[in-house]
């Protein structure tokens, strides 16, 4: 009997708490919209709740239109529009699953930044030095070269006091790389989070200026196509669990 993997639980959790998180928007935006949810509103008291019902199922043409002056154009277009209401709503809940999956290919992202810059500094901590404190390193030909990547004089390297267990330059060269390419990705996934996924959380919640349906068709489109490959992986795990919780049986492999 295999034992269980440590962070099995935190995953079980994760998923109910991603899963509560789409029911509550879904629940959100058909209160919003009028729609019965089979149960006593969540988000919304329970006279605006009716008052949205009324609205769809053929309230006085007086009664709608005193309702109109209060409501914003995306709560309108959210009662009146049963297909832009799906889009809008399935949208929402792509959003939610991007950014949690984002979110989470942030920290990782961020820790294993931190882990390279923190060895990069230990490298250079144990750097042979100049006399003006610059760090020097050897390369595999006996050549020196300074931490920014010049070539060392022989007449300057002569006054180089060598230990013995100095780094090589090839070392620090692939630890400098490690640093820089996690940065990149780590900016990516912020830029994603922020400039994509921010941008079009601000506009599916514009109340007063509501995205077009097309807007949101290309919505979904950006959050699909422009997700880096960090932030898929994640959200192909969170799938995954989600099954292996659901039915018992590991998924099947299938790339999104």
């Amino acid at each position: 009997m295999t034992g269980t993997h440590p962070n099995l639980g935190e995953a079980f959790e994760k998923i109910a708490a991603d899963r509560q998180r789409r029911e509550d928007r879904a629940d959100y935006e058909r209160e919003l919209a009028g729609i019965d949810i089979g149960r006593t509103a969540r988000f919304h008291n329970g006279d605006f709740v009716e008052e949205r019902r009324q609205g769809r199922s053929g309230a006085s043409s007086t009664h709608r239109s005193s309702q109109r002056e209060f409501a914003s154009r995306l709560q309108m277009l959210l009662s009146t529009n049963a297909a832009y209401a799906k889009l809008h709503n399935d949208t929402m809940i792509a959003l939610g699953d991007a950014e949690a999956a984002t979110d989470l290919a942030i920290a990782k992202a961020q820790k294993a930044w931190e882990e390279a810059r923190d060895q990069l500094d230990r490298t250079l901590s144990r750097a042979a030095k100049l006399p003006d404190g610059t760090r020097v390193f050897r390369d595999a030909r006996g050549n020196v070269w300074s931490e920014h990547g010049t070539r060392v004089s022989e007449a300057d390297a002569a006054h180089i006091e060598w230990r013995g267990d100095e780094p090589a330059y090839e070392q620090f060269l692939q630890e400098s790389e490690s640093v820089r390419d996690r940065l990149t990705r780590l900016e990516a996934l912020q830029g994603f989070r922020v400039d994509t996924l921010g941008r079009i959380r601000d506009r599916l919640d514009d109340k007063d200026n509501p995205p077009s349906t097309e807007e949101v068709e290309r919505f979904k489109r950006d959050i699909h196509e422009n997700m880096p490959p960090e932030a898929r992986a994640e959200q192909n795990a969170s799938l995954a669990a989600t099954e292996v919780a659901v039915t018992g049986q590991a998924p099947a492999v299938r790339v999104l």
